[in-house]
């Protein structure tokens, strides 16, 4: 799955489509000693509770942070978490495999009984992507060696963790780099990704002081068959901006204590939705 070659692709027709993309120097990420990216307090938030905007008024991060309420394990969930799982593992085996002969199967020890076939559905789909593109680039003599062959089958690196302190975040665990795009894969809804693609660059940026401009988003469906569809975004000065809104927003709430009440629709698979809607949860 994202192959290099793909990658490749994928950042090119972002390139071509967009034209270059424009980042001011203040909002790059390594911009953390002053405003706008130094953050208006340290609190160590952590940024898929804010940056996506799954709750409409943000009251997750008062129940989290000010209230001390603990979320509740849900279905969906459980799900998101087994299949990311079952994706890292295949491109953890598949790496094995290319630089030791390693033999790849799916472990699926942990894994809800209920989500085990399509856990084990995706690691055989993203094995078999991998296996067949490895040897695409033996038999096209693609690569001089195990390292070359396994980094066109295999270019992201995954669950890079930074440190998001400069920014005002705890630790941030970006799913993916590759090809100098930060990527990031999804099960479930997905809403506010170009900002929440910037909030793991930028985070990158201060980090390691290198430029992310572009963020892959790959929505993935496992049902009977394994499907996904990858777009690359441009992470320019209007992302940065809407992240930077988005995170003073959230330490605005935690820092201040203030409850800014639930929405009247939430999502039902809110980890909170017990909390803010007791009437409507059973």
């Amino acid at each position: 799955m994202l192959t290099l070659l793909e990658i490749a692709r994928l950042l090119k027709r972002a390139r071509i489509t967009t034209g270059p993309v424009e980042v001011s120097p203040d909002l790059r990420g390594w911009a953390y000693d002053r405003p706008p990216v130094k953050p208006p307090a340290y609190l160590g938030l952590a940024l898929s509770d804010f940056a996506y905007g799954y709750c409409p008024t943000g009251r997750n991060l008062y129940l989290k942070y000010v209230a001390g309420e603990r979320p509740a394990a849900n279905k969906t969930l459980a799900e998101g978490q087994a299949l990311h799982a079952a994706l890292f593992k295949a491109v953890e085996d598949f790496k094995k495999y290319a630089y030791a002969g390693a033999p790849m199967s799916p472990s699926l020890e942990g894994v809800p009984e209920d989500v085990r076939p399509k856990a084990e559905a995706l690691y055989k789909y993203v094995a078999s992507r991998l296996l067949g593109e490895h040897s695409y680039a033996h038999a096209a003599r693609l690569a001089r060696g195990r390292d070359a062959a396994a980094f066109y089958a295999a270019p992201i690196a995954t669950q890079v963790v930074v440190d998001g302190a400069p920014l005002g975040l705890g630790y941030v665990v970006a799913d993916g780099v590759a090809l100098g795009a930060v990527v990031e894969f999804k099960f479930g809804p997905s809403q506010n990704v170009e900002a929440a693609l910037a909030g793991y660059a930028m985070a990158i940026e201060a980090e390691w002081g290198v430029p992310i401009d572009y963020g892959i988003h790959v929505q993935i469906s496992v049902n009977a068959a394994v499907e996904y569809r990858a777009v690359a975004h441009p992470l320019g000065d209007a992302a940065r901006a809407k992240f930077l809104e988005a995170r003073d927003e959230a330490i605005d709430i935690v820092a201040s204590g203030r409850d800014p009440g639930a929405a009247p629709e939430c999502p039902r698979t809110c980890p909170y939705f017990h909390i803010c809607h007791a009437d409507r949860s059973r």
